[in-house]
């Protein structure tokens, strides 16, 4: 297969020959497989403003065909979008709207909450179930009755007990923001994310057509299909997550689309937050630091876990992320100053394969700490 879209800086170029084409074939061999029918890959030098490597493979969907992905192709980001909603959170912290460690329950007024803090929440560690199918029993307006539902949870376990990742905990961490703030969750992200960072490109709802805009999509790459619903039909543009698709698109954990290019800009902007004037230093790092109350996740950032983390074998023990369930993912090496970002739509034409998608995360992951440690 031709290396369509490799871009190998002149940095990066300096490396022993084949160093970047071995991520190329990692992704080359997962296409192949079957595991993901497209992807985009992105290394980006945060110590200054350099892009090692950028790779698109694939096709943006193989039922119907689909035209060949593009770097700049955009994808649904999944839970990345939960990123963006903790960034939010510690933005309305340094502006003295929101503390860590102030009583949800007693805030919003919800009796089975209180004594959870946002602290808990963004660290999953709350208490609230990890996942409720609420899409099923919505009738009306969905964001408000699933909204409603989330707060309704009885806490299942003890906020000193081991985490669970959890979904519900993002949806009340949403009427918290909203509350504190006046604003819908929407602009919120727009006002205190994309519009400081210039991400343009990113955003709820990129599409609002039917089938026949879903097919020129399809057609021009620009926007990759995630699964062929029973309910919806093939999903072009429109959140693969059945939750936020019943809040009509807009949601605190899924929802978000946007291109490597764009997911890297938010990295560069967390990277150089104090500098900016996006995030104070203390409270970028608190974020970026390893649990003390065990589990692998941060103030909404996930940690490198000890044992077969999908970041690898090779990343530093000191780097922070996220996965994103349709395929997606962020990796921040704070030893070797670098970002690494996956975007795939592996959900299409089915979910099936999860456990190859592991294997292959671990294996992208490695390659591209060979390629960056060559350079």
């Amino acid at each position: 297969m031709p290396e369509r879209g490799l871009f190998v800086s002149g940095r990066a170029a300096l490396g022993p020959e084949g160093a970047a084409e071995g991520v190329a074939e990692v992704l080359h061999q997962a296409v192949a497989e079957g595991v993901f029918p497209g992807a985009v890959a992105r290394v980006e030098a945060l110590s200054g403003p350099s892009t090692l490597l950028e790779f698109a493979t694939g096709r943006v969907s193989t039922r119907p065909p689909g035209a060949p992905v593009e770097v700049d192709t955009s994808y649904d980001l999944a839970s990345l979008t939960k990123l963006y909603t903790a960034t939010v959170a510690l933005r309305l912290v340094a502006s003295g709207e929101l503390d860590l460690d102030m009583d949800v329950g007693r805030t919003i007024e919800v009796t089975g909450l209180y004594g959870v803090t946002p602290r808990a929440l963004l660290e999953h560690r709350s208490g609230l179930p990890a996942w409720r199918p609420y899409y099923e029993q919505v009738r009306g307006d969905g964001s408000a009755e699933i909204l409603k539902a989330a707060l309704a949870e009885d806490l299942e376990r003890d906020p000193s007990e081991p985490a669970v990742y959890s979904d519900v905990g993002f949806l009340v961490l949403m009427v918290l923001l909203e509350r504190i703030s006046g604003r819908g969750l929407e602009a919120l992200v727009q006002e205190e994310v994309l519009i400081p960072l210039g991400l343009a490109g990113t955003g709820f709802r990129p599409v609002g057509g039917g089938p026949e805009e879903a097919g020129a999509l399809l057609s021009s790459g620009s926007i990759a299909a995630t699964e062929e619903c029973p309910r919806r039909g093939l999903l072009v543009g429109e959140v693969h997550d059945d939750n936020a698709w019943a809040m009509g698109g807009v949601a605190p954990h899924a929802g978000l689309y946007g291109t490597a290019a764009e997911v890297a800009a938010f990295a560069r902007g967390w990277w150089d937050a104090p500098e900016i004037g996006f995030l104070p230093r203390a409270l970028r790092d608190e974020a970026w630091s390893r649990p003390s109350t065990g589990g692998t996740h941060s103030l909404g950032w996930d940690t490198v876990s000890s044992e077969n983390s999908t970041a690898g074998q090779l990343l530093s023990r000191q780097s922070h992320g996220h996965l994103g369930f349709t395929g997606t993912s962020l990796w921040i090496d704070p030893e070797r100053a670098v970002a690494v970002i996956l975007l795939s739509n592996r959900v299409h034409p089915n979910r099936e394969g999860g456990s190859a998608m592991g294997t292959f995360r671990r294996q992208f992951h490695d390659a591209v700490v060979h390629f960056v440690d060559a350079l």
